[in-house]
């Protein structure tokens, strides 16, 4: 699937969308280039996940995750700075993954090997000042469904 987000706005609304759809275990992997609008997506899943406060979503470069309340816990990990696949241990990252809530991954290609074998795969890239190019993949069949959802099927 791919999508052309031509505002901020369009972006969160999309994630907003996103966010109603997921359940405890479900695994969103982002990537894109710095500025590309990650974390932007993320605030609107945090919205459609119920987060009280979702300008309290922020890039956690420097925390690794961050865990935000909502109908399910957003867990929002940002491993931009990691160097090494393993620190992901560090943080029991498998805990949240597999846990009670929903884990959105910032530049996820960085630990690719370590996600499951299933997840939704999305990428953005910039194609102007405040519009994307959002591709999203389904890996699997519960982020098949979900891709159907957000397309309307």
């Amino acid at each position: 699937m791919e999508v052309l987000l031509k505002s901020v706005e369009e972006t969160l609304r999309f994630g907003e969308r996103l966010g109603k759809l997921l359940k405890a275990g479900d695994i969103i992997a982002l990537t894109g280039e710095l500025g590309s609008g990650k974390t932007t997506l993320v605030k609107g899943i945090a919205r459609g996940m119920g987060v009280k406060d979702p300008r309290h979503v922020n890039s956690p470069s420097f925390v690794i995750l961050k865990e935000h309340k909502g109908r399910i816990p957003l867990y929002h990990f940002d491993v931009y700075r990691l160097d090494d696949p393993s620190s992901m241990d560090t943080v029991g990252y498998k805990d949240f993954f597999y846990g009670s809530g929903a884990s959105v991954i910032e530049w996820a290609n960085k630990i690719r090997e370590l996600l499951p074998d299933e997840y939704l795969d999305m990428e953005l890239t910039v194609t102007g000042e405040d519009s994307r190019r959002l591709v999203v993949e389904g890996r699997g069949r519960r982020y098949d469904q979900i891709l159907a959802r957000l397309a309307g099927r």
